[in-house]
């Protein structure tokens, strides 16, 4: 659900510049490496040219000199997620939303990453237009498994006229769903998205209030906090980028693993499931940062919780260094067996059906 609220972000900014009369020369979008891949996708699919900063060695996030060398009169936006998904929050952001909006672009925000910012910043202060959160990480719906998955997104009052239709109205009397909206960008796929997750995030936030919601964000970055203290004591396990300013989550390596033993991160990730833990913690694309996983404690996760995950990371170090072919062939004790390595960036090898594959198959011989 996350590309849904993106897109429409984008379609935004690409409607914002068409009724401006500028789209022909607005068409690309800043966003940094770091932030989801779909700032970047979502992007793409609506016209744009994307223009990708990368991160600061020292500070881990792309510095400001960057973002001016890339602003010019071609800036349709800067789509970006803050803090990254390295967990690394960008100090500077008021400056880049101000360096964009000088140039006539629009600014979008990712707040994927917010578990470390209720209460404590909001993106209207950051300068953003607009913004999106994921229900199923930030507003209390299960974060595991993917899903179930919500994003909400959201605009300032003058470029509301763009957004999807149909909107829910109130003429005083009674809600309605108003399609009559001629600037809107249009229907996006399931305009009310999982509704039941809507209400939950609603009925969770209003039971938690402002001091509540306060304390998640405090609660996910002492989580954070604890959980690397224990894991950077693992052998094997580092940590990229200089600065120790992440939030509720960090990007962490295990390069040094793979160097010791020849296992690597996805080793590990099939080799997670065999202790009842789901693998969706030893992500993330792209693969920047060597061998990368980025665990997220967030505020929903108990000290059990980080503890079990812990101690299974130092049992799955252990089997490196003393049996790495038992991780090279793992799972053992999971239903789905080992799906072989493949260039999953090779269209010709993709197939989303069955048919598609047997048309595929059927061409190769």
């Amino acid at each position: 659900m996350q590309q849904e609220p993106e897109f429409s972000l984008s379609l935004i900014i690409r409607k914002f510049h068409e009724l401006n009369g500028e789209l022909g020369q607005r068409d690309e979008i800043i966003t940094t490496i770091f932030s989801h891949p779909s700032s970047a996708a979502t992007a793409a699919t609506a016209g744009f040219k994307v223009i990708t900063l990368y991160p600061d060695e020292e500070t881990g996030f792309p510095n400001t000199e960057s973002l001016k060398a890339a602003v010019s009169k071609h800036t349709a936006g800067l789509m970006t997620t803050n803090p990254e998904d390295t967990g690394i929050f960008n100090p500077e952001i008021d400056e880049w939303t101000k360096m964009v909006h000088e140039a006539g672009g629009l600014c979008a925000y990712d707040q994927a990453n917010a578990n470390g910012l209720l209460g404590v910043s909001r993106a209207k202060e950051s300068g953003f237009d607009m913004c999106f959160f994921n229900l199923h990480k930030t507003f209390s719906s299960p974060h595991g498994s993917y899903g179930p998955a919500c994003g909400a997104a959201g605009v300032k009052q003058e470029l509301a006229e763009f957004l999807p239709v149909p909107v829910v109205s109130f003429d005083g009397n009674m809600y309605h769903l108003d399609y009559d909206r001629p600037h809107s960008i249009g229907k996006v796929r399931d305009f009310y998205g999982n509704a039941q997750i809507v209400l939950r995030a609603y009925a969770w936030a209003m039971s938690m209030g402002a001091d509540g919601l306060r304390e998640v964000a405090e609660i996910s970055m002492i989580n954070n906090n604890y959980l690397e203290k224990k894991l950077l004591s693992i052998p094997g396990v580092t940590k990229p980028y200089k600065t120790d300013k992440r939030l509720d989550q960090i990007r962490y390596s295990l390069e040094k693993l793979r160097e010791d033993t020849g296992v690597g991160a996805q080793d590990v990730i099939r080799r997670v499931v065999d202790y009842g833990v789901q693998s969706y913690w030893l992500s993330h694309h792209p693969w920047v940062v060597p061998e990368p996983f980025t665990p997220e404690p967030c505020e929903s996760y108990s000290k059990a919780d980080i503890d079990y995950w812990v101690a299974v990371l130092a049992e799955i170090s252990k089997e490196a260094y003393s049996n790495p072919e038992l991780l090279k062939t793992a799972p053992h004790n999971s239903s789905i067996a080992r799906i072989p390595d493949a260039n999953l960036e090779d269209p010709a090898k993709l197939a989303m059906t069955w048919r598609a594959y047997l048309r595929k198959r059927a061409l190769m011989k």
